[in-house]
């Protein structure tokens, strides 16, 4: 019996040695399987562009942001496939893209511009699986979210600048439609202004001209001269392609110049005096990440701000010191939100109001 019962007992053992080897067997195999599985998997993410890549403005900054995001991920683990589409402007170039790649299964599309936002809401349905972000877009939810950036903001401290730089007592923003985020910089460049008059005894007036298009440097230049012929000594172009010609009219007429949306400071050096150039990268991630984690977008904007860094300040070297520091007072006060240029309603809307508090009580 005593012989029995010790081979039993070393059957036994066998056996429990043999279970705990299949059991780490196993157990290395699943997770060595699921975590390759999830190594290999891939996000894919596509930028339309309804302009060219290298204009030094909206659809620079807006593949230089892209790109950033992508980089991110990659640096993260995060194994990240990015691809661009430039000139798809209209719903003829814009619809074939955007059902390319969410053919693909690319999961995160951003079209640059509002006018993508009808071609996604035909799409987005049919791709479930892709989340869709329209910048300067007007309609969310589901798998389609938008990008909205704070253009009074930007639009009021430009304005500022141009009022305080300004020796004839005129200025021009030359601008392409007067539409979305267009709309937006140019309220507030006019309470920027304004907001100078008030409180640095300046008699600044505004020229204010919208060429029709955002692709027509010509025009943009023709524009920007007829501005100057009428008295403007500061120009500041609120963006798109037609930065190039206003650029190029303060370079021969030797007036400051004024940027959005790209750096654009290497098309006029000399006369660049200052910008602001629309950084949206730390928006493209909260975006992706909300998508990537609810499979879903909220109904209300991603803003890009001064605070958040969507939107950042340029002041070229040249700025005499004492400008420098007033616009750097204004800027940090928009940051913390002390000057609200509009306020937004319950529905989104923005409301323009005149600006407070005064200046002096930003420095004490």
């Amino acid at each position: 019996m005593t012989r029995y019962k010790s081979i039993s007992k070393t059957l036994t053992a066998l056996i429990i040695i043999v279970i705990i080897v299949l059991v780490g067997v196993g157990g290395y195999y699943y997770y060595s399987t699921t975590t390759k599985t999830a190594k290999a998997q891939i996000s894919k993410i596509a930028l339309i562009l309804p302009g060219p890549v290298n204009d030094l403005s909206w659809n620079q900054a807006s593949y230089l942001a892209a790109l950033q995001l992508a980089q991110y991920l990659n640096s993260t683990g995060h194994k990240t496939v990015f691809s661009y589409t430039t000139g798809a402007y209209t719903t003829s170039d814009i619809l074939p893209a955007l059902q390319t790649y969410a053919g693909q299964g690319y999961n995160f599309i951003i079209y640059a511009g509002y006018q993508g936002q009808v071609p996604v809401n035909d799409v987005n349905n049919t791709y479930k699986n892709t989340g869709f972000l329209v910048l300067d877009g007007y309609s969310a939810g589901g798998n389609v979210g938008i990008v909205v950036e704070r253009g009074g903001q930007l639009g009021f401290v430009m304005g500022v600048l141009a009022a305080l730089l300004s020796h004839s007592g005129k200025v021009a923003i030359i601008g392409g439609e007067n539409v979305g985020d267009i709309t937006w910089i140019t309220q507030g460049f006019l309470l920027g202004v304004k907001y100078a008059n008030q409180n640095f005894g300046k008699n600044v007036s505004v020229i204010n001209i919208f060429v029709g298009n955002f692709d027509d440097p010509a025009a943009a230049k023709a524009a920007a001269t007829t501005a100057i012929s009428e008295g403007a000594d500061v120009l500041f172009c609120s963006g798109d392609g037609i930065t190039e010609g206003v650029a190029a009219a303060a370079q021969e007429y030797n007036v400051p110049f004024l940027f959005d949306e790209g750096n654009a400071s290497s098309l006029a050096p000399n006369q660049t005096m200052g910008g602001v150039v629309f950084t949206w990268e730390p928006v493209f991630l909260q975006a992706y990440n909300y998508w990537m984690t609810n499979h879903t977008l909220p109904t209300k904007p991603f803003y890009a701000t001064f605070a958040n860094k969507g939107i950042t300040l340029y002041l070229a070297p040249k700025l005499p010191s004492s400008v420098k520091t007033t616009v750097m007072n204004i800027y940090n006060a928009c940051v913390s939100y002390k000057i609200q240029v509009y306020k937004e309603l319950p529905n989104g809307t923005l409301v323009y109001s005149p600006v407070t508090p005064p200046y002096s009580s930003l420095t004490t």
